[in-house]
């Protein structure tokens, strides 16, 4: 309703979109979802993220130099801006950009080297890995949505009226078919009928698998904690995240999603949602507490 009521949104053309909310971290508009890719001053590709650095926090120092070597290439970002955060490394001259903005500029000069815009993604997940998942637009290709995914959610689902993307896959319509978690450590294409999913060719970590024991171990844990009062999604991440210790990265938010859309298609799952402060002052946010029925 705020995108609505705020932007002119609804009368954008086309027919394909990528969309991302924000909690209240820092910023402002400059570090706001999507991130674009120019050329010749032109937007060619728009870029969102979810996810963090995790494994990967301490390679933070080496996303700071890959975006100086995009800077000196001419690549433009939006984000740029002064000041210190613990999230990012400083460039040398004490600004800072967004790391899913350095992202965005990584995918574009891959493509700029001749890569097609699903194997640029891979290729720059591979080179600057965090714990995430992502969704490219391209010019160059109008009839898609490209996506990479270390380990962080992203469901896809089929209806009538076209594809349907989302970290939770009970966002998705409920007219639509069955919703399909994308592969971890890979990347491909979304189209109106159908997705593509290929591996990452060198992957950057090893991500648990979601095998039926931890499944079931999942399920239980989580039910046993909704009987006990209304939960959040990263509470209930934190409880499952010991089921998943042996690998580099975990699928614990693919995991409780899987779980509670399990539930929520049983009819077993209420929601209950709260308001907590937005990005700016003065504005507000939903956010979804989950009790059993």
């Amino acid at each position: 309703a705020r995108l609505i009521s705020d932007t002119d949104a609804a009368n954008l053309p086309g027919t394909i979109g990528i969309i991302h909310s924000r909690s209240k971290s820092g910023g402002g508009d400059p570090w706001a979802h999507p991130f674009l890719g120019y050329r010749n001053d032109v937007p060619a590709v728009a870029y969102v993220a979810n996810g963090t650095s995790g494994f990967f926090k301490e390679k933070n120092r080496e996303a700071a130099t890959i975006a100086e070597a995009l800077l000196r290439d001419g690549y433009r970002f939006d984000s740029r801006v002064s000041g210190q955060t613990e999230k990012y490394q400083s460039l040398s001259d004490g600004t800072m950009v967004h790391m899913s903005d350095t992202m965005c500029q990584l995918i574009l000069r891959n493509m700029d080297r001749g890569e097609d815009a699903d194997l640029a993604m891979a290729k720059g997940f591979c080179e600057m890995p965090a714990e995430i998942v992502g969704l490219l637009l391209s010019l160059d290709e109008t009839d898609c949505i490209n996506w990479s995914r270390i380990n962080y959610p992203m469901s896809v689902a089929f209806a009538s009226h076209g594809a349907y993307l989302a970290s939770a896959p009970s966002a998705i319509p409920d007219d639509a078919r069955e919703p399909h978690l994308l592969p971890a450590n890979s990347y491909g294409r979304v189209f109106a009928d159908r997705f593509e999913a290929k591996p990452f060719a060198n992957p950057p970590a090893t991500v648990a698998p979601m095998d039926s024991r931890l499944r079931t171990e999942a399920y239980e844990t989580v039910v046993r904690s909704l009987e006990s009062g209304a939960k959040c999604v990263s509470e209930l991440n934190k409880l499952i995240a010991p089921l998943f210790e042996a690998a580099d990265c975990s699928p614990t938010g693919a995991t409780c999603y899987d779980v509670l859309y399990s539930l929520h298609r049983q009819g077993r799952l209420s929601v209950e949602v709260r308001t907590v402060d937005g990005v700016f002052d003065g504005m507000t946010a939903p956010k979804s507490y989950f009790t059993l029925k």
